[in-house]
């Protein structure tokens, strides 16, 4: 059985694979601490800590992909999501000198992905679920963000540190609420 993940989450995870929801939710946790509250943050070191968050993420969603059965239909969509963040990762991190604009080029590329990805899982879960199926509104708020970064780059640059740490603090906290449940639901059905 696989249960929606929290909006702006990715792809959801097959049943006894909590523990790396968990881990995806105190990369996203570690991360918007940082941006959120290291206030004399040079522009490269967040790029390299991005960098790195989009790393562990990508990974994270990768070795779920290898865990889930060859037939499962979501494998291919956790692939992709892992794929992404790696690349996006890698870059962040092979070129921390990148202006303010490329860093936020860089962000909104991966807020409209992740946020395309949600609405069209959500959209594919209203589908197979009926009418009632949530549309997600994290994904939503993911693209638009997303389009602000890319249209008004500037006038964005000014809060996207805190935005983007409150962002991830969020995601981080519905990550483990997520994970917590699960684990509840994984014992109880064993």
């Amino acid at each position: 059985m696989i249960e929606r993940m929290p909006p702006g989450a990715g792809a959801p995870m097959p049943k006894h694979l909590w523990w790396l929801i968990v881990l995806r939710g105190s990369a996203a946790l570690l991360f918007g601490l940082i941006a959120v509250f290291w206030p004399g943050i040079s522009l490269d070191l967040l790029v390299t800590l991005f960098g790195i968050y989009a790393l562990v993420d990508g990974m994270i969603a990768l070795a779920g992909t290898f865990r889930m059965t060859p037939g499962e239909p979501r494998r291919t969509f956790m692939l992709l999501t892992g794929c992404v963040g790696i690349l996006i990762g890698l870059i962040s991190v092979l070129w921390p000198k990148a202006t303010v604009v490329l860093l936020l080029y860089f962000v909104a590329i991966w807020a409209l992905f992740f946020g395309l990805l949600e609405v069209a899982g959500s959209l594919r879960m209203k589908r197979e679920f009926g009418p009632d199926w949530p549309l997600s509104k994290g994904g939503l708020l993911l693209i638009v963000f997303g389009l602000l970064l890319m249209i008004f780059p500037g006038a964005v640059a000014v809060v996207a540190t805190w935005v983007i740490g409150f962002s991830a603090l969020l995601l981080g906290i519905a990550l483990l609420a997520f994970a917590w449940r699960q684990h509840k639901r994984d014992r109880t059905i064993i």
